[in-house]
């Protein structure tokens, strides 16, 4: 008895971890909840789980975050660009040396740094693809975009930039010029549920998830790109709250069968020293 309360608390806390964490990210842009998945230990064989007593509980199987759209919502801003469909953004880690670190997420508030860069909030390179003459996409291999570079190094030659749903951004200059300046790379995952969160909505890859694969918006089942929006977090307030009541259900009772079984014992070993 006492080892399946126990087993209950641990599944009760982890799942209040869990529920907590999409509660806080209830606002942050491109955000995606997870929820815990819990199995019968008793659905366990001795081999998968030697140590485990049969029927004794319940264990935490998996966290499984959501894939479901957000809410895209209007911001008439040119550098905020939403995922409608799949696929993530990519960005590049700054000052890393050797191979180049990505991290992936569905935000696409963008700035432009003091190099011209395109890049997150928190400074990282956003990953796009080469353009040709005509705005077809002709690059393979993601590169950082710099629009200081395409504008001849003045920045304040650009007048302003759009985005077409392929990701193809276009720059228009002060003197009425034109230019496809690069795409918007999307990153693809054979199995996207395994990438592993870092903060708010930042993600990395990993060996369940596979290797990013880079095409453009619209190619191969990825979604295409809205400008002037911004994908909102898939999390439903009033669900979690229930989730998050029933969790606490569940860790109280199996705490008051835990202290039960306490003075059951003590009981016990009590009457048997007399």
């Amino acid at each position: 008895m006492m080892k399946t309360s126990l087993t209950g608390i641990t599944a009760a806390s982890r799942d209040l971890s869990v529920i907590s964490n999409n509660l806080a990210n209830a606002l942050t842009t491109g955000f995606k909840r997870s929820s815990a998945q819990f199995t019968d230990i008793m659905g366990s064989s001795a081999t998968e789980r030697p140590t485990a007593d049969i029927g004794v509980g319940a264990l935490t199987q998996d966290i499984r975050r959501s894939q479901t759209q957000g809410t895209i919502d209007t911001t008439d801003r040119s550098l905020d660009l939403a995922i409608s469909g799949d696929g993530y953004f990519g960005f590049r880690e700054p000052k890393v040396e050797g191979d180049p670190m990505y991290v992936y997420s569905r935000s696409g508030k963008l700035t432009i740094d003091a190099d011209g860069m395109l890049t997150d909030q928190q400074g990282r390179a956003l990953m796009g693809l080469s353009v040709g003459a005509n705005g077809n996409v002709t690059g393979t291999s993601p590169t950082p975009i710099n629009l200081k570079s395409a504008a001849g190094g003045d920045l304040n030659s650009i007048s302003s930039l759009s985005i077409n749903p392929q990701g193809v951004i276009t720059m228009t200059k002060t003197d009425g010029t034109q230019k496809a300046v690069g795409a918007v790379a999307l990153a693809h995952f054979t199995n996207p549920e395994a990438l592993k969160s870092q903060t708010g909505a930042v993600m990395t890859e990993t060996d369940r998830s596979g290797l990013a694969e880079f095409k453009r918006a619209g190619a191969n089942g990825l979604g295409i790109i809205q400008q002037g929006a911004l994908e909102g977090s898939n999390v439903d307030l009033t669900a979690e709250m229930l989730r998050m009541i029933n969790a606490q259900q569940a860790y109280n009772g199996n705490a008051r069968a835990l202290q039960t079984g306490s003075e059951m014992l003590r009981s016990a070993i009590e009457n048997l020293t007399r």
